[in-house]
């Protein structure tokens, strides 16, 4: 599973909106509209693994 992917299963699994991510990773929301973008896509870009880390860290699913 790749960044995207994940980071589309955790606004999935607790029901967030890319404004409630974006809060939450300290980030613009145009920066999580990007991230979610197709790859395809001129304007995509990569979900650092620093988002996903931070993200799992402050929903308590980082495993320890």
């Amino acid at each position: 599973m790749n960044n995207r992917e994940r980071l589309m299963d955790i606004m999935s699994d607790h029901k967030f909106d890319r404004r409630e991510l974006a809060e939450m990773l300290k980030v613009k929301r145009d920066e999580v509209d990007h991230w979610l973008l197709s790859s395809e896509s001129k304007n995509h870009k990569e979900v650092p693994d620093m988002a996903i880390e931070l993200l799992e860290l402050k929903l308590g699913l980082k495993n320890k």
